[in-house]
C-alpha cells in the first residue's frame, strides 16, 4: 500500500475453514501443537463444513481454503465436503 497512489488496492476477503477432528472450530493460537496435549478451542461450529462453504458460494466469496488441522480420515472427509460444496472456490 502506498499513501497516495494510484496502485491502491482494496483489501479482498478470503474465506477460509478450519477443521479439526472432523469438524470446524477456531482454535486459539499456539494451542495446536504435536504432542497430546488437546488444542484450545474459542468456537465449534455445529454446522458441517459443507454448510460454510455452501453460504460462501451463495455470496461469491471465493478464493478460499479449508486448513486440515491434522491429516486424520475424518479431517480429510469434512476437507472433502466443503470442497465438494463449492467447487473451484476453494482449495484445501
Amino acid at each position: 500500500f502506498l499513501l497516495g497512489s494510484s496502485a491502491f488496492r482494496a483489501m479482498k476477503f478470503r474465506p477460509c475453514i478450519d477443521i479439526h477432528a472432523g469438524q470446524v472450530k477456531q482454535i486459539v493460537g499456539g494451542t495446536l501443537k504435536d504432542t497430546s496435549d488437546a488444542p484450545v478451542t474459542n468456537f465449534e461450529a455445529t454446522q458441517p463444513s459443507s454448510y460454510f462453504a455452501e453460504r460462501y458460494r451463495e455470496d461469491l466469496l471465493g478464493g478460499g481454503h479449508v486448513v486440515m488441522l491434522g491429516a486424520s480420515a475424518e479431517n480429510k472427509a469434512a476437507a472433502m465436503q466443503a470442497l465438494k460444496a463449492y467447487p473451484g472456490g476453494l482449495q484445501v
